[in-house]
């Protein structure tokens, strides 16, 4: 009897090569008369990356991170069991933007193809879903999972949150089925509080109205109301440590933790409520800004990149989206 399990082959990240730094925003909103330093020094803001090309959308991001990824692992289209498509702001709503990659990459007719919306936890969600289904299905040895985000194309220029913290980027996870080998998914678990359901809304007035001439552009982007989300972050907490101590580990053995990158300042909430050493916790979200989805895997590339983790370390993904839903993961590297 085999012990099947799920190991991270690769991940790899794609970004425009256009800066925009701090100073943009802080004269953009000067000039409305909202100072935004206390908000970027919160959100641990310094640069992000934004396109400049009006032909480059969450697809095409998604593509470039999704052929880099194959080309670094050594790996084809072919060998693709699996693609997911995790984006809050997708390119397309039909055909599934995994159907696009798929053709992009030249994918078997064999694959599964299909998308994640789960907003900006939806590749942690994608990860803990596509290990579940690799582990019960011995047909998947190769899974791919996609991720990227254009949300500041879709902001209104006067909301502080979205407009000033966002940047454009896509990771790409290849994720390989082995069997008796120690890595994987150890364990998982969700937190949802659905009564902010109406606090982040894109198209802010639906589908059904984008095309209704008495509504302007403005009505029609990304409506971001206030919200607390304490909540959330004090689920992350507990969901982490009850999925150590089910798993006999303590906090002593995870090696990194790779959050959710939308604030500085949550991260460091987060790791005061745990007790835990600051530096087990990736922030990049000063050089990328805030990348929605990608943003813990963008953070995972960083910490693999610069040697901060080996096969076998215990892992932590958790991030949280729209509404609010969130999950946690722990994993091994």
């Amino acid at each position: 009897m085999t012990n099947a399990n799920v190991k991270i082959k690769k991940v790899s990240v794609y970004h425009p090569d256009h800066i925009v730094d701090n100073d943009y925003y802080f004269s953009h909103f000067d000039s409305q008369g909202k100072d935004i330093r206390g908000l970027l020094a919160v959100t641990g803001r310094n640069k992000r990356y934004l396109s400049t090309d009006p032909n480059e959308t969450p697809l095409t991001m998604g593509i470039e991170a999704a052929r880099r990824a194959l080309a670094e692992s050594g790996l084809a289209a072919e060998d693709l069991d699996m693609i997911v498509f995790s984006s809050g702001t997708p390119e397309y709503v039909q055909p599934t933007n995994a159907l696009k990659v798929h053709h992009a990459l030249g994918g078997k007719s064999s694959a599964r193809v299909f998308d994640m919306n789960a907003n900006c936890v939806g590749m942690v969600i994608a990860l803990e879903q596509a290990s579940r289904h690799i582990i019960a299905n011995p047909r998947i040895k190769y899974a791919m999972i996609v991720g990227a985000e254009q949300m500041n194309k879709y902001s209104r220029t006067d909301e502080e949150v979205p407009y000033a913290n966002f940047g454009d980027a896509a990771a790409a996870l290849i994720l390989e089925r082995v069997e008796d080998e120690d890595c994987g998914i150890l364990d998982s678990s969700y937190y949802t509080d659905s009564s902010m359901h109406d606090t982040i809304v894109l198209p802010a007035t639906g589908f059904s109205n984008i095309y209704r001439q008495d509504l302007s552009e403005y009505d029609k982007r990304i409506e971001w109301l206030p919200f607390d989300t304490d909540e959330a972050f004090i689920s992350a907490r507990n969901a982490i440590e009850r999925s150590l101590a089910d798993n006999g580990l303590t906090k002593a053995n995870v090696k990194k933790y790779f959050l959710s990158q939308f604030a500085k300042k949550n991260i460091d909430g987060i790791c005061e409520q745990l007790g835990e050493d600051l530096d087990k916790f990736k922030y990049v979200g000063d050089e990328f800004g805030y990348t929605g989805t990608s943003s813990p895997f963008i953070a995972l590339s960083k910490s693999i990149e610069e040697g901060e983790i080996e096969r076998g370390d215990h892992i932590v993904f958790w991030s949280v989206g729209a509404g609010i839903t969130s999950c946690n993961i722990l994993f091994r590297y």
